[in-house]
């Protein structure tokens, strides 16, 4: 056929699912970095790269440093550097007439420095005088003598000055000598302070000075002095925290070049005399620990000076040293010590503190340090970089002229800050929030040098703020954040950010203002800021800021905590509170009532705590009397004052409820009534950073009507909100859901003892007449007892640090039985304790097993009771039976009447003064008779006609049954009491009448009648039963321990931080650790405490008796559920209930939902941190398709994604179905209901983080179905299925051993373990949404190289070392993968190169992260395709399919394209444009095409397609013969009997078979390898040919033709043509259509 063209759009998008045979034109296999709609052109179907994104600036933290601050202080004297000899410099002192230029010579010496002398230095001269004779006469010619004059200050020492010069401090009185040019031989000393100082502030008048005497002239002097100084103050130097020593300049802390220069430094090492490792000067090195917290904050900073002397004289005059004996003394060679007064020498700054103190630091150079007396002293050369200070010091001060005013010191210090820093830092953003109704996104960053941030971009501005960052230090920073660990979940209410990530631990909340402004508060200065809350008065208040202690790097971790989760400390202890008196109110609005408290915290993002515990009971002075009131003393006891505890900064007030208690209820034994909300404080937040266990008080009088706290909002003992949860979500009507949580703890198996103490506790005596009360200091007053002859029932609850509680824990030996006081012994009570043993009973407990590890406190519980539930000990008056002989009735009639029934009763029936307050002889004490009621008899009566001597307690136990309560009197003929005759037996005067308790007689074991006890007894008037005490009372029915409800009983106590060792109030754990084969750890030496109140109250009770047959009243103490028989007091200490379960454990509920209450901004309640399990605010879902992984809010449903399915699930909303299955909508008061299941079982496996939402659109990924999932209104659609299916199928199996959630779940909120190891952590599918071109964009994570992946391809690589060479160049395991779903199209359209940490959206604006820097994308239309900084390929394949089964040839490639400028790999563009480099694969051959080999023609690219590099079925070899090159021509090639000219030769002058100078390659065999000899250029006969350059001679080798296919072979043919474009380019790239020019091949039939 004739040749055609074949042409290809690309309006379609990427089919990996075709065979190229059938891809359809608009379609491509391949695209990299491209769009096609939506461009930046508005030209759809139009190919273009996409714009760069761009950086958005931020500096991050550095790391953190430590190490020393080093500062050498080198102090050399001006003759020091010319002691050696010099270059004498014209000196005008010494002009004569022979020698006008002052000098007769210039004498040039040898030295180190090789600097020019001056006047200071020694020099020698020729002096000419003439000659005279011994008469002094003139003898005609001059004497030459050698003169020297000794270097400054030696000239100084010489002590022979003239009368102008006068006196000079350190020499002796000459005042009439005469000037000498020779000096004595003397050691002159400068005397000054080298002063220390912490701040530039204090080195303006430091407080640390060291005087030192110092000669510096010569290395050995400098050695000696310095010494001598370092060992005379290290000491005192060192507590400082500063160390010195001397070193010298081959220590690395002395900088040579700083302090000689380079010109020096090279006359040193150049002298004949130097010798490596030389010494030639000494100085001091001073150091001191230093660090730095990466943000500009420094610790240990210290600063040298030298100082004019704060003492008026040497303190060294004549101290004889240990260094040579003699630094300040006379030496042996007579050289006499001379010392300047410290008064007249003066140090001034040349570079340092006095002078340019700003400049400190930035002062680099010391060479021009002032004018010496010969003008510049240049000492050093300008070296950049160096922190110095330098100086100069002289004297005397006060001289008039150069000779009396020296400069005889420049000394000079480097500081250095020498820091470990060489810790690679890493950011990188683990997850983001679009904040659409403020314009700003969110996003959360981990930090391997722990300064983990949250900052916000706000679209506006353009900028990046801090919100939030961490301490810099491992020890005390609040997150544990990794970049291998994403938080996908991030919510705002309000100001808040709310965020959970399972792996992380306790779900976490922020107030993005209060933490802005609290961190650029700290930038803006260099010290922590006050609050008005703590003293301060700038009106930075805990309204706007949080406290500076949640970014201080010391402060604990556990205490920042508090500040940022979501779970809200309630308070952990109960209030308390006690009675006073105010002589001002007469009224007493407390009397007749019990009270207890609670308080709670409100925070100041409007949350709510739960309460606190409850209050014990505290009884008034009246309520322990047990006695009628009906005068009240005025002004005594008439108010309670309160405690309540402070909190931390997150607390703004404390509400204080109260109640006074009531009995009300089925259940009995009172601790009932509603709370009312009596006062609300400003919490004392400066208190609690002083003392955290701070107090507050207010005053009680209950004069006031209190509002009712809501019922059933103070049930919870702490708030449930989960410990870590995986997902979360904000529902529609403002509440926080959690999804696939933790709650609950593991808790050990518990060992207590609780063991009743009898009228003892730990203290002594306890209870009854002569027990002082420890507070009242009454005597005989009530005190809480235990009920006798029952059952105690106790457990211990465990506390988090947040208040979360344990079931309450029990164990065989925390129940107890009390005895009756009738059953007691001696030997109840312990040998040598003060007690009664009937009296009152406290309980000793013991804790000897470990605590749990996660727990800080605990808590006793107790149930109360178990055994008796009503009752009431009284004196009976009469016994009575049925003496009539014909009623066979043995019934005992025992008369209560003293208990009610009559006027006289202690319950009367007399008609009471209203007007009485309070009213008197009212007693509360009563019985009414239930079926089942017993007796119990306590003491032994006696009878009423007899003398009365006191009661007497029983030594047996006697219970007996009740069998009825009747009211019998005398009027009533039909009564069982009956006398011989049967008739009614009581007193005619009605004396007798009242209620009578009806038993049967008494039965011994054998059945017989119990003597004393029976009918025969009381009626011979011998029972022991009348005016006997007994207790009625009703027993309780046994209950199983999950029916026991417990109270919060004790204090709470203390868990040591360490060993679980239980702290108790007598005594703590301790001793040898045990532990069973379960695990199970016991304490040698148990924890130990006790309870000195209980459930009934042990009082005196004023009851009738008879005396000789006299009534009159006896008092006798009781038990009472009662207090006071007068008043509403059946009141005791318990608090809140719990319940004991024997399942409870940690639970992970994976598919399970809870939910906070409301947020109601419009009435300031935030109830986001409430979480009452009371409430069953909880859903439990089915786990058989997986744990839940997201949750989002839509509309008016929650979409659940659990791994392997997806449902939607109504808020409070349900579904009903009619009889035909519609469905309706209906209003639920159920906040969640019934699941209903999307279509299609598609999960999200355990990749939440693909998953995005667009509005009301959502999208993620499915890879264990290998599916891309968008949900909108019309259901799941898998859009993997569109032409990507297989694309995806092969992600799934690249992938599928990868877990990204790998042992999750037994690794609460830690990443350690398993959860880091291997390669499961890098297994990530990101999800992202571009809303300016309506794509969704799936990213799968790179898998990098570990050990193991080598291990398991070894056979790859040649060595360990290739492989770590090749993954130190980016080589991974798995590469990853970033593709396009356009929903405009509704195809997917590209591959993507930026393998970002995380992406998000605001608006239409679509950005990324990299190292923690946010990426606008789009935007950068001078950068197209560069991404973080890089630039990447533009790629386009196509398929050339025609007639896909028939074989054809193509010809030619033509490009409807731009050309555009390349770029290499470090983005350095070329200088003109090109094309594409192509590659070009058929199913039969390949070739390339190098992007310069296109010809621009009419706006298009054109270029012809070269013969194939592979699959060429042509010759590939041409011989030609023999020849040869010679000597004298290297580039022209002979032949002998050839024809080169009929050899088709290919002539030019490249190799490049790709280039259009392109040359054949010449070749001869050496026998074992082939040769190359050079390029073909000219023909230039059929015997000599011209190479294209010099070639090695060689003789008569036959000599062949290598070509590759390209340049000659065979045309590319096959049924099909794969197109290949690649260019990477920075230009905007710009593609409409490829074609090629295909013919029917010559071979083909068809």
């Amino acid at each position: 056929m004739p040749s055609t063209q074949s042409k290809k759009i690309f309006v379609g998008g990427l089919d990996r699912d075709t065979d190229l045979r059938a891809l359809k034109n608009g379609d491509y296999h391949h695209g990299l970095n491209i769009r096609n709609v939506s461009s930046e052109a508005n030209t759809e179907g139009v190919i273009e790269n996409i714009k760069g994104n761009k950086k958005v600036n931020y500096n991050f933290p550095v790391p953190p440093t430590s190490g020393k601050r080093r500062i050498t202080l080198f102090m050399p004297w001006f003759n020091y550097w010319f002691n050696n000899g010099g270059y004498s410099l014209f000196d005008p002192s010494f002009i004569t007439t022979e020698y006008p230029d002052g000098i007769g010579q210039a004498v040039v010496v040898e030295n180190f420095d090789g600097h020019e002398r001056d006047c200071n230095d020694p020099f020698t001269y020729i002096d000419t005088t003439p000659a005279v004779d011994i008469n002094g006469n003139i003898l005609g010619y001059d004497i030459y003598e050698e003169q020297t004059i000794y270097p400054y200050p030696e000239r100084y020492a010489t002590g022979e000055l003239s009368s102008v010069a006068g006196d000079l401090p350190c020499a002796p009185s000459s005042p009439n000598s005469t000037y000498q040019l020779l000096g004595r031989p003397h050691t002159c000393l400068l005397t000054f302070d080298i002063s220390i100082g912490f701040s530039l502030n204090e080195m303006q008048d430091p407080i640390n000075n060291f005087q030192i005497s110092y000669n510096g002239e010569t290395v050995t002097d400098m050695y000696n002095y310095l010494t001598f100084w370092v060992n005379a103050n290290s000491a005192n130097i060192a507590a400082l925290g500063l160390t010195v020593t001397v070193i010298d300049n081959n220590s690395p802390y002395f900088n040579n070049e700083f302090f000689f220069g380079e010109g020096a430094l090279n006359n040193i090492t150049s002298h004949p005399e130097y010798t490596p490792g030389q010494v030639w000067a000494y100085a001091l090195l001073f150091e001191g620990a230093y660090s730095t917290d990466g943000l500009g904050n420094e610790e240990g900073l210290f600063y040298v000076d030298i100082k004019r002397s704060s003492s008026e004289q040497p303190i060294y005059t004549g101290v004889t040293d240990n260094i040579t004996g003699s630094l300040f003394t006379d030496n042996s060679l007579g050289e006499i010590a001379r010392f300047f007064n410290p008064s007249v020498t003066d140090v001034d700054d040349g570079i340092g503190y006095a002078n340019e103190p700003d400049a400190i630091n930035n002062s680099t150079d010391w060479s021009i340090t002032g004018q010496s007396d010969q003008g510049e002293l240049y000492i050093t050369e300008y070296i950049n970089n160096i922190e110095s200070a330098g100086w100069t010091v002289f004297s005397p001060i006060d001289a008039a002229d150069i000779y009396n005013s020296k400069s005889f010191m420049r000394a000079n210090a480097t500081m250095v800050n020498d820091v470990v820093d060489d810790i690679e830092v890493s950011y990188s953003t683990i997850g983001a929030y679009e904040d659409t109704r403020n314009d700003k996104i969110y996003w959360m960053i981990a930090s391997n040098i722990y300064y983990h941030l949250i900052l916000e971009y706000d679209i506006k501005t353009n900028s990046v703020s801090t919100v939030f960052r961490d301490s810099g230090d491992s020890n005390t920073a609040v997150f544990n954040w990794r970049k291998e660990f994403l938080i996908n979940d991030i919510d705002r209410v309000g100001d808040v950010l709310y965020w959970t990530s399972r792996q992380y631990g306790e779900p976490c909340s922020i107030n993005i203002r209060k933490s802005k402004n609290s961190i650029a508060l700290i930038d803006s200065s260099d010290d922590p800021y006050i609050l008005d809350e703590e003293g301060g008065t700038n009106n930075i208040t805990l309204e706007d800021y949080y406290p500076y202690s949640l970014y201080d790097p010391n402060y604990p971790y556990e205490d920042k905590r508090q500040y940022v989760e979501v779970i809200k400390r309630p308070p952990m202890y109960a209030p308390t509170y006690e009675y006073a008196n105010d002589t001002t109110v007469s009224k007493n609005q407390l009397f007749g009532n019990l009270f207890q408290f609670r308080y709670r915290y409100l925070f100041y993002d409007n949350e709510v705590s739960a309460w606190s515990p409850i209050s014990d009971i505290v009884p008034s002075s009246f309520d322990n009397k047990n006695e009628s009131q009906t005068n009240l003393t005025p002004g005594e006891n008439n108010h309670l004052i309160i405690s309540v505890k402070n909190s931390s900064g997150i607390v703004k007030k404390i509400e204080i409820a109260g109640r006074k208690c009531k009995d009300l209820g089925i259940t009995s034994r009172g601790n009932r009534g509603p709370y009312s909300l009596i006062a609300t404080l400003d919490n004392d937040f400066s208190a609690w950073q002083l003392n955290d266990e701070s107090e507050q008080q207010i005053t009680f009088y209950n004069d006031q009507a209190y509002p009712i706290v809501q019922a059933g909002e103070g049930e919870r003992l702490f708030d449930a909100v989960p410990r870590s949860a995986h997902t979360q979500t904000i529902l529609g009507n403002n509440r926080l859901a959690y999804g696939n949580y933790t709650e609950a703890f593991d808790v050990p198996k518990v060992s207590l003892n609780v063991a009743p103490q009898y009228g003892h506790s730990q203290a002594g005596l306890y209870g009854g007449a002569t027990y002082q009360n420890l507070v009242t200091f009454e005597t005989g007053d009530a005190v809480p007892s235990f009920k006798s002859g029952a059952y105690h029932s106790f457990g211990i609850a465990y506390y988090d640090e947040k208040g979360r509680c344990s079931t309450v824990l029990t164990d065989d030996t925390s129940k107890c039985y009390v005895k009756f006081p009738t059953e007691r012994v001696s030997g109840d009570v312990p040998t040598g304790v003060t007690a009664d043993l009937t009296g009152a009973v406290t309980m000793k407990w013991e804790i000897h097993h470990q605590a749990p590890d996660w727990a800080k406190y605990y808590r006793w519980f107790y149930s109360r009771n178990n055994t008796v539930d009503e009752f009431v000990q009284f004196r009976v008056l009469h016994a009575f039976n049925n003496q009539d002989p014909a009623s066979d009735d043995n019934r005992i009639f025992l008369s209560l009447r003293g208990l009610k029934g009559s006027d006289d009763s202690y319950i009367t029936n007399a008609e009471l003064d209203p007007n009485a307050v309070p009213n008197p002889d009212i007693s509360i004490l009563d019985y009414e008779f239930t079926k089942g009621d017993r007796v119990r008899i306590i003491t032994g009566g006696s009878q009423t006609t007899t003398a009365f001597t006191g009661d007497t307690f029983l030594t047996e136990y006697i219970d007996a049954r009740v069998s009825g309560f009747e009211f019998y009197a005398q009027n009533n003929p039909n009564i069982p009491i009956r006398d011989i005759d049967g008739l009614n037996a009581l007193e005619n005067d009605g004396s007798e009448d009242g209620w009578y308790l009806v038993i049967d007689q008494l039965l011994d074991t054998n059945g017989n009648p119990l003597a004393n006890y029976s009918a025969a007894s009381v009626a011979a008037n011998s029972d022991l039963l009348e005016q006997a005490v007994v207790e009625i009372y009703k027993p309780k029915p046994d209950a199983d321990p999950g029916e026991l409800l417990y109270f919060e009983f004790s204090e709470l106590y203390n868990i040591s931080t360490s060993g679980g060792v239980h702290l108790g109030p007598l005594s703590n754990q301790g001793g040898v650790v045990t532990t069973d084969a379960f695990g199970n750890s016991t304490f040698a030496d148990p924890a130990t405490g006790e309870f000195l109140f209980g459930d009934v109250y042990y009082k005196k009770r004023r009851m009738q008796n008879f005396n000789s047959g006299t009534r009159g009243f006896e008092e006798f103490y009781v038990e009472d559920y009662f207090l006071n028989d007068y008043t509403d007091s059946n009141h005791v200490s318990i608090g809140r209930a719990n319940v004991y379960s024997a399942f409870y454990k940690q639970i992970d509920k994976e598919a399970s939902i809870t939910y906070s209450d409301v947020y109601q901004p419009a009435t300031n309640f935030n109830g986001l941190s409430t979480f009452d399990y009371n409430l069953g605010n909880w859903e439990d879902y089915s786990r058989i398709y997986g744990t839940i992984q997201k949750l989002f809010y839509r509309e008016t449903d929650i979409v659940m994604i659990q791994e392997d399915a997806t449902y939607k699930i109504p808020v409070q909303r349900d579904i009903l179905l009619s009889a035909d299955g519609q469905g309706t909508v209906g209003v639920s008061n159920k906040v969640l209901n019934p699941m209903i299941p999307f279509a299609g079982n598609y999960g999200i496996s355990r990749n939440p983080e693909s998953f995005v939402a667009n509005g009301m659109v959502l999208y993620w990924t499915d890879i264990r179905r290998g599916a891309v999932l968008r949900l909108s209104g019309d259901g799941i659609t898998p859009i993997s299925d569109a032409k990507m299916h297989d694309y995806f199928r092969d992600k799934e199996e690249e992938y599928r051993t990868y877990d990204p959630q790998y042992n999750w779940s037994s690794n609460y909120g830690s990443i350690n373990g398993s959860m880091i190891s291997g390669e499961h952590k890098y297994f990530r599918i990101k999800g992202g949404f571009n809303p300016k071109h309506e794509e969704y964009l799936v990213q799968t994570d790179p898998i990098p190289h570990s050990r193991k992946t080598f291990d398991q391809n070894s056979d790859q690589w040649e060595s360990f070392e290739q492989w770590e060479e090749a993954v130190a160049h980016g080589l991974n395991f798995i590469d990853g993968s970033v593709a396009a779903w356009r929903d405009k199209q509704k195809r997917w359209t590209s591959f993507y190169s930026h393998i970002a940490e995380y992406y998000c959206k605001i608006n239409r604006l679509f950005v990324s992260w990299d190292g923690g820097s946010l990426y606008l994308h789009d935007i950068d239309d001078e950068n197209y395709n560069t991404f973080y900084g890089i630039t990447y390929n533009t790629e386009l394949d196509f398929s050339i399919n025609d007639m896909p089964s028939t074989v054809k040839g193509f010809k030619s490639i033509t490009l409807e394209a731009n050309q555009a400028f390349e770029v290499d790999d470090q983005g350095v563009e070329e200088t003109e444009n090109t094309s594409y480099d192509i590659t070009l694969i058929t199913d039969m051959t390949e070739t390339s095409i190098d992007r310069h080999n296109f010809d621009q023609r009419e706006n298009k690219q054109y270029t012809q397609i070269p013969f194939v590099t592979g699959g060429s079925t042509g010759s590939e070899i041409i011989g030609l013969g023999n020849g040869q090159i010679l000597e004298e021509s290297l580039t022209t090639v002979t032949g002998t009997d050839t024809s080169f000219g009929s050899s088709n030769i290919i002539l030019g002058t490249s190799s490049d078979v790709t280039s259009d100078s392109y040359g054949d390659q010449l070749f001869y065999s050496d026998g074992t390898n082939d040769v190359l000899v050079g390029t073909i250029s000219e023909l230039n006969s059929s015997t000599e040919i011209v190479l294209n350059e010099d070639a090695n001679p060689f003789a008569n080798e036959f000599l062949f033709i290598k070509r590759s296919g390209f340049a000659e072979g065979d045309r590319m043919k096959g049924r099909y043509m794969e197109v290949k474009m690649k260019k990477k380019s920075k230009q905007l790239l710009e593609i409409f259509s490829g074609s090629a020019t295909i013919f029917n091949s010559e071979l083909s039939d068809d």
